[in-house]
């Protein structure tokens, strides 16, 4: 059975990007990294609803591996949160080496991130994934591959291809949430409502300001 260690964040690709390797048989190591984002404490609260339901549906999925580590601040350079792109520095070099770790203590060979690739940032391309590779690779002194399926789709397209496989109900990705429920208004919201507004399908979720 093929095994892949997961980014996982309980957010729309992420979660799709679980279902995508569950239901083609592979065994899933999902990691949830910590880094000192204020909306931590929700996400982590759906990333276990999230594997409670995959386990149930799949079977062969680990538990949730948490892993803490000291990260950059978004970059919003004095543009309030929920008015800006969110871009954190270094964001997928943190993410991606503390998932490697893991990946490498398992004895697995393959990462799982779900990026895009579509936002403006240095890190968010799959030239920086292939020189990451090389280095964590070469760091390591075994092959590592950071597999990235969804590299160049668009997050409607990612909805649309999954829609009736992963739960997207239990999804989350918000920067400002009020309580435990989608605030509506922030970057991470907007995107989202987007993404399913150009899939043709309704966002599961509730939002706080709608």
């Amino acid at each position: 059975m093929r095994k892949v260690v997961v980014l996982f964040s309980a957010g729309v690709e992420s979660t799709s990007l679980v279902v995508h390797y569950l239901s083609r048989g592979a065994y899933v190591y999902p990691v949830y990294v910590r880094s000192g984002m204020p909306w931590e404490d929700v996400e982590r609260h759906y990333a276990l609803k999230l594997w409670h339901d995959l386990r149930r549906k799949y079977g062969h999925i680990a538990p949730v591996r948490t892993v803490f580590v000291k990260g950059s601040r978004p970059a919003t350079d004095g543009v309030p949160m929920e008015e800006n792109q969110i871009e954190i520095p270094l964001r997928n070099m943190i993410l991606t080496v503390q998932t490697a770790v893991v990946a490498h203590r398992k004895g697995v060979d393959t990462i799982g991130v779900g990026s895009l690739g579509i936002y403006p940032f240095p890190d968010n391309n799959r030239e920086y994934f292939d020189k990451l590779e090389d280095l964590i690779s070469t760091g390591l002194r075994r092959r590592i591959i950071i597999d990235t399926p969804f590299m160049g789709m668009e997050k409607w397209d990612v909805i649309r291809r999954f829609a009736g496989k992963a739960p997207y109900h239990l999804t989350f990705s918000c920067a400002s949430p009020v309580g435990r429920i989608h605030c509506g208004v922030c970057a991470k919201c907007r995107e989202r409502r987007e993404g399913f507004e150009r899939a043709g399908l309704k966002d599961p979720t509730p939002y706080w300001s709608l």
